[in-house]
């Protein structure tokens, strides 16, 4: 009722209905019983608490990583499609074939992203407020810098090359 996430660690039976009812509960792996184990959605494995503070930072790296990755592939879209819109819109010729252009996507999208899916924590990672239960990986303002800045920028480019 006052918003806050909650976390309940547990190991016995009679932890079970708190582990289900928490947003996020955690059983032991080790000491636990099974049924501790069933009813939580993290177990530790080690029966280390420090894990659950390892756990909360690769889970918000991994957040991160994702977003930069969604970020950096959707910056391309527009400047892929915008020579087909004004090859058909405009009648000038294509500069780039469809196959010449999935080729670029696999040279310079999966290499990158691999990166980026792998990048490092930054050093505030657990010095940053807990996102909001709401928060999503796809923001209109992620949409609005990918398709609207970014990836507009990089396609003038291209045209101005070209």
């Amino acid at each position: 009722s006052l918003n806050q996430v909650v976390t309940v660690t547990g190991d016995g039976v009679n932890d079970a209905p708190a582990l289900k009812n928490a947003d996020m509960g955690v059983a032991m792996g080790l000491m636990g019983t099974d049924v501790a184990r069933e009813a939580a959605q993290m177990i530790l494995t080690d029966d280390n608490f420090a894990t659950i503070v390892t756990a909360v930072e690769e889970g918000r790296t991994i957040f991160e990583n994702i977003k930069k990755f969604i970020a950096y592939v959707l910056t391309s879209n527009v400047p892929e499609i915008t020579p087909f819109i004004a090859y058909v819109l405009l009648s000038i010729p294509l500069p780039l074939t469809v196959v010449l252009i999935l080729a670029i996507d696999l040279g310079t999208d999966i290499v990158p992203s691999l990166g980026l899916g792998a990048e490092k924590a930054e050093t505030d990672v657990m010095r940053q407020a807990p996102r909001s239960k709401s928060e999503r990986l796809l923001t209109r303002n992620m949409l609005g810098m990918s398709y609207g800045v970014v990836g507009m920028t990089q396609a003038l480019a291209g045209f101005t090359s070209y």
